[in-house]
This record gives structure tokens, sequence and C-alpha cells, in this order.
């Protein structure tokens, strides 16, 4: 079905049951897709900006916002879809916000074929950090409504050596010179920055992979820049790495 999403013609459909959308640019498309990987209508700036150059923005519902290997493979196969339905070739950027870091370095992870860069913005990474964080309020309601489901059976002392950490996939994003732009809000009190994006900071180091953005006074939210303008830098980094 046919609709206006931000300006934008997007054509709504579902794809194995789950809801999708194509959002396509007014100029002519660059044979790009960027595919908003949780929190579809959420701070939107940097996929319009994306779009404005050219690019298809894409996206599908996830079974769960904690990145399990089926949402993956999901989005794995919506993206062969879209190739041969939209006659769009190339490797995609994975677009994560939050909990969508999560999605966005697992599925680089499991699909290195299929990104060509990355952009997080105060990605969850580490879920000893969120949902496991044991007394706080928020992590406690989440992990009991949501985690356990994503991951049946799990028990907080078995996330020392959980192997599904979203930061666990960085080696595999490393190796095959995945580049990734990581934004963060100083502030940011619900994602820590020193438990989640400080690990890939670490994961990276010594490479030219990795371009980070700190925003002052900015806290979890709003993602994106403080000024909406700002986005283009994103935007444009995006667009030379892809």
């Amino acid at each position: 079905m046919k609709e206006i999403w931000h300006g934008f013609e997007c054509e709504e459909f579902e794809f194995e049951g789950y809801d999708a959308t194509v959002v396509f640019p007014k100029v002519e498309p660059v044979g790009k897709i960027a595919i908003k990987v949780e929190y579809w209508n959420a701070f939107p700036d940097v996929e319009i900006k994306l779009l404005e150059r050219g690019f298809f923005v894409v996206g599908v519902d996830n079974i769960s916002r904690f990145a399990t290997k089926e949402d993956c493979d999901i989005k794995a196969r919506f993206l062969k879809y879209i190739e041969e339905k939209f006659s769009v070739t190339g490797k995609c950027v994975p677009v994560g916000m939050s909990c969508g870091g999560a999605h966005a370095l697992r599925f680089a992870g499991f699909y290195p074929e299929l990104v060509s860069c990355v952009f997080v913005d105060a990605p969850v990474l580490n879920y000893n950090s969120y949902p496991g964080k044991i007394g706080d309020a928020d992590c406690e309601r989440v992990w009991e409504n949501e985690f356990v489901k994503a991951y049946p059976g799990i028990k907080r002392y078995q996330l020392v050596n959980f192997t599904e950490h979203p930061i666990n996939m960085a080696d595999v994003l490393v190796k095959n010179r995945i580049p990734v732009i990581m934004v963060y809000g100083a502030e940011d009190k619900t994602v820590i920055y020193e438990e989640n994006g400080r690990l890939l900071e670490d994961a990276f180091e010594g490479t030219d992979l990795l371009k980070t953005i700190r925003v002052g006074c900015r806290g979890h939210h709003p993602h994106g820049m403080l000024d909406t303008e700002d986005n283009a830098i994103i935007a444009d980094w995006i667009n030379e790495h892809s």
C-alpha cells in the first residue's frame, strides 16, 4: 500500500507476517539501502538525510528488540526480497539506536557480506549492562518482560559467559573491515557509554574503522545530533563509506 513517510513516498506491506516498509528517495536513486533495524519511526533525521542523498530506507518489524539470530535471519531474507522487487543491488547500512545498536552489530556479524558500514547511536552492546543490571527498576522490568522471552532460560549469572552479547560481533566487523560510526550522549544514564560503546572503541583500537561522535549535554534521548542539520555529518559519512 502506497503511503507518505515524512514527505517521501513509501510502500507498506507484510513480509513473512511482519510489518515492513520501503521508503523511496525523491532524487535519482544511488543504489544504496539503509535499514532501520529497530524503532522504525523514532528520531528519523539521519534516515531523511539519507533519502535526500538517494538512499532507499527500509525496515521490517522484529520479534524482539534484543537481536535474536532469528530476527537477523529475517532481515537477511527481507533485504534479498527488497533487492529483487525494487532492483536495488549492493550492501546495506544498518541504522541502530539504543537496542537497535544490538541489532545492527549482530546483523553485521552474522551477515558481513550484506553490510557496507554501520551507524549506531547510544547502542546497547553489553547485556550485562542493559538489561542485566541488578537493582535498576527499568532493567528489572525489561529483563522479566522481554529479555528472558528472547533468550528463554537465561539467568543473570550466565551473562558473564553469554555468547550472544552484541559486542561479541566486533571482531567479525574488524576482520571484514566494516566501518562504524557511533554517536552517544555524554549524559546517558540509561545505556551507559563506559559499559557499552566504550567496549566497541576497545575492540576497534588500532584500526581506522571507527568514528565516534560525543554529543555533550545529551542523555539517552534524543538520538542523533541536537541540531537537526548536524545530522548531515552522519549522513555524509555513511554515504562516503557505503
